[in-house]
């Protein structure tokens, strides 16, 4: 009788570890995969106004930073901003700010509070724009 109780407690603890595993390997978050693709594609990866650089300040400023485009990815959204010789991501998760209105002097002012925040000195590359559309590939298919 007792091997029978230690077999189903081995039992259960085993679905326990599988079903823990199972959840924990699938949490495969948009902000997360983003970020990886960036730093995979030698992207910088933002976390104040000042990382951002000097250019794009003055491109915020003069109205020079604009969108270059949009996309949901699953219940987040990916803006690509494009400045002089330049691009910035910006992921917005819940919880970060608005991305409507003046993005780009947004962004400058609170870098640290969206999902995540690149940029790529040489957009001819498109490595953000790249990621964008594998996230995205992702989100569709699964």
């Amino acid at each position: 009788m007792k091997w029978a109780v230690a077999l189903v407690v081995v039992a259960v603890l085993s679905v326990v570890v599988a079903l823990t595993l199972a959840v924990s390997a699938s949490r495969d978050t948009v902000p997360e995969r983003l970020r990886d693709c960036v730093v995979e594609g030698q992207a910088g990866i933002m976390r104040s106004d000042a990382d951002l650089g000097a250019q794009a300040r003055s491109d915020a400023g003069a109205g020079a930073l604009r969108e270059a485009g949009r996309t949901r990815l699953g219940e987040d959204t990916a803006v690509l901003l494009e400045g002089t010789g330049y691009r910035v991501l910006v992921l917005g998760a819940k919880g970060s700010p608005s991305l409507e209105g003046d993005l780009a002097r947004r962004v400058l002012e609170q870098t640290p509070t969206y999902a995540l925040v690149a940029k790529e000195t040489d957009p001819i590359s498109g490595v953000l724009r790249g990621c964008i559309q594998l996230v995205a590939g992702r989100e569709s298919a699964g």
